[in-house]
């Protein structure tokens, strides 16, 4: 796992990658091995695990149709969704760039489209030595083969994203589970399923409205914790039983940064209509943290808004 980049923000799901030798310059011809034009757009990551490279992307397809309503409470600066949609899952070949597979996993008019900059295709895969999964959100979650061959999908509903902005939350793997954050202004839930069958493991309903905030994984002392960002509470869960263990007040509405974790903490950020960056001690941590002694800093100027935080030794 720690030489291939596995999933949103990389193999310690805090944007750093220790043994990695990138170029330190680029351009259009310099220290460029390859490239490879893509269908359709795609906001998501790349993931890597040996030789491969997996993306995803929505490609608009048919006659044009009539504008799906955007009618989203508050909904601004949206792009009109007038064609159906493509969702696919694709496989590079590292070293040369060649396309070695592309699957379709739905084709769809979806009900909601999203933000002029964004795509329909944000969410980020993961992938491990066995199992690629591709999530579109509202529009199904594919588990693949490396060879691209369908293990299962999942139907997880209909989000009614804030504004009509478009969703972006992408699913943690850790071992055989795999954890999908749902915020809306509906019902909003996280959910862990089986990587391997698609199977549910548990679900746990959760008092939030929109983010796009990806889980994060921790590991304190015997138990492996899952940790969301959320408006009204920041929640670390246990990854076997989606029992919650602690909960933290104090970061704004349109929570985007997700969480990152080192050190024994978790640090938590957003920006929208007040600047919150928090940091949790998780060793001992349970309950209602919030103002409490496991809150080791806090800092109100400088926060992330839609970039997640960068974590790399004491930085």
């Amino acid at each position: 796992r720690a030489v291939n980049w596995p999933g949103w923000r990389g193999p310690l799901g805090n944007g750093s990658a220790p043994s990695a030798t990138p170029p330190l310059e680029w351009s259009e011809d310099k220290n460029v091995r390859w490239k490879t034009a893509l269908p359709g757009a795609g906001h998501s990551s790349p993931v890597v695990w040996g030789q491969r490279i997996f993306v995803t992307a929505a490609i608009p397809v048919g006659e044009e149709l009539p504008p799906v309503p955007d009618d989203a409470p508050g909904a601004h600066d949206n792009a009109p969704l007038t064609r159906k949609q493509r969702f696919v899952a694709l496989c590079l070949d590292r070293a040369t760039g060649e396309i070695l597979w592309q699957q379709t996993a739905r084709e769809i008019l979806p009900q909601a489209g999203a933000h002029v900059s964004g795509t329909l295709a944000s969410s980020s895969p993961v992938v491990d030595g066995e199992v690629f999964v591709a999530h579109f959100g509202s529009n199904g979650l594919f588990g693949y083969t490396h060879e691209g061959r369908l293990l299962w999908s999942r139907d997880l509903g209909q989000m009614q994203v804030k504004h009509g902005h478009g969703e972006g939350s992408s699913p943690v793997l850790h071992g055989q589970t795999l954890v999908v954050n749902w915020d809306h202004e509906g019902a909003s839930f996280v959910v862990a399923l089986n990587r391997s069958s698609g199977e549910e493991l548990w679900r746990v309903e959760r008092d939030e409205i929109t983010s796009w905030a990806s889980p994060a994984i921790a590991q304190v002392g015997d138990t492996t914790q899952v940790i969301v960002s959320g408006t009204k509470r920041a929640r670390g869960y246990d990854l076997k039983t989606g029992k919650q263990i602690w909960e933290c007040g104090g970061l704004s509405q349109n929570v985007v940064a997700s969480p990152v974790v080192g050190q024994g903490m978790v640090i938590l950020g957003s920006s929208y209509e007040k600047k919150s960056l928090i940091a949790i001690g998780l060793e001992g941590a349970t309950g209602d943290l919030t103002g409490g002694e496991h809150v080791v800093w806090t800092r109100r100027r400088g926060t992330p808004y839609v970039p997640s935080p960068l974590l790399h030794g004491q930085w």
